[in-house]
């Protein structure tokens, strides 16, 4: 479940169930009794005791929101434990969880969906969640390899989307911090995720000697980071030279990169990059990784579908 998205939906009138039907398919809503599973550093609580204590979603969200976040969260901590049998930890990793009771509209949600659950095929779902996803959300086998009936690719937008624009304008999340943001930080530029032309075009070069030779590999990590190989990390020098004697023609600085998109499915499919040695175009999934692997401090793309900006 997207929760921005939930929130844009319950504005938009949806039912809590129309809602967790838009972002999980091949299931019913099902009651399950109020059993005790095990909670890490607090040990065996109610499971509706313990919903009362889950941080996360805002309180001042739309009831319909909240109602499906509660079935959410209940459904998730049913098959984390596998039906009380297991622990499930406090922290992101699981689910928010600070004891107590958070109380006001939260208390409300838990209350008025006491023991519903969604089920499939017999066996309450793991009912994932995010705070934004995009415009987009995938199946588990998108995301991990591993498929589950459960989950499905969604569209999650009031109408068609053909640009970025559209976007923008049309996604149930787009009223999330996080929905059109950088991610990462670094100490310089106002610790921001903004990249010098130089460093874009060391990027580029790294992924060029890669595909020119893939025994590179443990010398291509980020320049600003400990090498988890334990081995000669490569400057951005000692990679257009290392290019340049396998016939690349590297990049010295870099003017502009544009991104194609199939808006339909929510993924970039193409990145091209300019500079001062032409232009050269990219599968966008091979650029991402790419860039995950060498960009500087944490800064990284996430998700299928990006952009990039130039100021």
């Amino acid at each position: 479940m997207n929760q921005y998205g939930a929130y844009g939906r319950a504005n938009s009138g949806q039912s809590h169930e129309d809602i967790l039907r838009s972002y999980f398919a091949d299931f019913s809503f099902e009651t399950r009794p109020n059993i005790n599973i095990s909670v890490q550093g607090y040990g065996s609580i109610p499971l509706e005791t313990y919903l009362l204590g889950i941080y996360e979603m805002p309180d001042s969200f739309p009831m319909e929101a909240l109602k499906a976040q509660a079935i959410s969260a209940r459904s998730y901590a049913l098959a984390y434990t596998n039906n009380g049998a297991g622990e499930i930890c406090t922290t992101q990793a699981c689910q928010v969880y600070k004891g107590g009771n958070k109380g006001g509209n939260w208390e409300r949600a838990v209350n008025e969906t006491n023991g519903k659950v969604m089920v499939s095929g017999g066996s309450v779902v793991k009912a994932w969640y995010s705070s934004t996803d995009g415009g987009y959300t995938f199946a588990s086998g998108d995301v991990w390899g591993s498929g589950t009936s459960f989950t499905k690719r969604t569209k999650d937008t009031t109408g068609d989307i053909g640009s970025f624009s559209d976007l923008f304008a049309k996604a149930y999340d787009k009223d999330s911090p996080c929905f059109y943001a950088a991610q990462g930080v670094r100490s310089q530029y106002a610790k921001s995720a903004w990249l010098k032309s130089e460093e874009v075009a060391d990027i580029v070069n790294v992924l060029m000697l890669s595909k020119a030779d893939s025994g590179v590999s443990s010398h291509i990590y980020q320049t600003d980071k400990p090498n988890p190989e334990a081995g000669e990390t490569w400057d951005e020098a000692k990679v257009k030279q290392e290019l340049k004697s396998r016939g690349g023609n590297p990049f010295n600085s870099v003017s502009g990169v544009s991104i194609s998109a199939d808006f339909g499915s929510g993924m970039a499919t193409t990145v091209t990059v300019s500079g001062d040695r032409g232009s050269e175009t990219f599968n966008a999934s091979e650029f991402k990784n790419f860039f995950n692997l060498r960009a500087p401090a944490n800064i990284q793309i996430v998700g299928p579908l990006f952009n990039v900006e130039q100021k």
